[in-house]
């Protein structure tokens, strides 16, 4: 069964192809069993990104003398909507020798020669299911056919927080604070330009200090701010910035570094310093190390913390082009005018395709 765009597409296999095999760009949902793409990235909103296309080819089918028993492959055809996927076979003799690939007919007939032994092939293609597509921002490339438009500005997204906890978005922690009531984790996410914000407890001169999301983010920047007070030099000198997915508290779990930075220095208060990072990766929970201050004697303070989330684009097919794209719903090789003009490369889907053997 392959679900594209609201269309369905039914096709029952009527040979016992099974569902091992070999694939290649292609993969067995493990929750319902179906045939699809493999997911390569994921859009600014979290929506999976698949392959342009891909291909499973059945393991060898001994079919002896009974041959004409399976004279189709499809024994009934729902079609509504392009074609997300080609269905091929191939024959043998004697299971090494092969004959070309063959596509079967429109009603599923097997067009290949009758021979004692034969695999199926199964290609899955992209093909069009609307003219605007969900991208994530790393994967466009400006294109004179297409037109780019802004879905959902950037912006740094840590909530407004009034205790480490009083957020449905998340939560904040830290590995010590200098009290419950006093310069709490909470307190770098306040988003008051006057706080002082958050402080290691007394003697504790490292540690760390993030917040964990509800969902996973791709966060490609942070900025941190310096405290509201005088105590300029407990602001942190050295640290890393680390993501998780695993952890549950934001101190166990796995941490993978992300950035890392030396000898930063404030010399005003309430001043921000953005960060720039190179990660494509989304993560629950992210957090600053930091292994030493500026050459505060008992502690290391964070005026505020925040995480941004690049924007969101959408890619629309230009109105003179939409005959064009009606026509080229398969993806073939030589393709519509629209095809030639506009590459798989230029666009990236967000349907599942699918085909589930019965």
């Amino acid at each position: 069964m392959a679900l594209i765009g609201g269309n369905l597409e039914k096709k029952e296999i009527g040979l016992p192809i099974g569902v091992s095999g070999t694939h290649d760009n292609t993969e067995i949902n493990k929750t319902t069993g179906f045939l699809q793409l493999v997911e390569v990235d994921v859009d600014g909103q979290g929506n999976p990104i698949y392959t342009e296309e891909g291909s499973w080819t059945s393991d060898v089918i001994d079919l002896g003398d009974v041959f004409q028993d399976f004279e189709k492959i499809f024994t009934t055809n729902t079609n509504n909507g392009a074609s997300s996927f080609a269905v091929l076979t191939r024959v043998s003799d004697n299971g090494r020798d092969w004959s070309d690939w063959i596509a079967i007919a429109e009603d599923g007939a097997i067009q290949s020669d009758t021979k004692q032994y034969i695999q199926v092939r199964i290609d899955l293609f992209a093909g069009f299911v609307t003219d605007v597509f969900t991208i994530s921002n790393s994967d466009f490339n400006t294109n004179e056919f297409i037109e780019e438009k802004e879905v959902k500005a950037g912006s740094y997204i840590v909530p407004k927080l009034t205790s480490n906890t009083s957020s449905s978005e998340g939560f904040a922690f830290a590995e010590t604070e200098y009290h419950t009531n006093n310069y709490p984790a909470w307190k770098a996410f306040d988003k008051a330009d006057t706080s002082e914000g958050y402080v290691t407890a007394s003697g504790a001169k490292t540690g760390f200090l993030g917040f964990c999301f509800k969902n996973k983010i791709t966060v490609t920047k942070y900025k941190i701010r310096s405290m509201a007070s005088s105590y300029l030099n407990s602001m942190p000198k050295n640290w890393i910035l680390q993501g998780s997915n695993d952890t549950t508290d934001g101190i166990n779990g796995t941490w993978e570094v992300l950035d890392t930075q030396t000898n930063q220095t404030w010399t005003t208060v309430n001043t921000d310093k953005v960060y720039a990072v190179s990660n494509k990766v989304r993560f629950h929970a992210y957090r600053i190390k930091f292994s030493a201050n500026n050459d505060h004697a008992s502690y290391t303070g964070i005026g505020e913390l925040d995480f941004y989330v690049e924007g969101t684009t959408s890619l629309s097919l230009k109105r003179e082009y939409q005959h064009d794209m009606t026509l080229d719903s398969t993806w073939s090789d030589t393709g519509s005018l629209h095809r030639k003009k506009i590459t798989r490369d230029d666009w990236v889907r967000i349907d599942r395709l699918e085909v589930a053997t019965k």
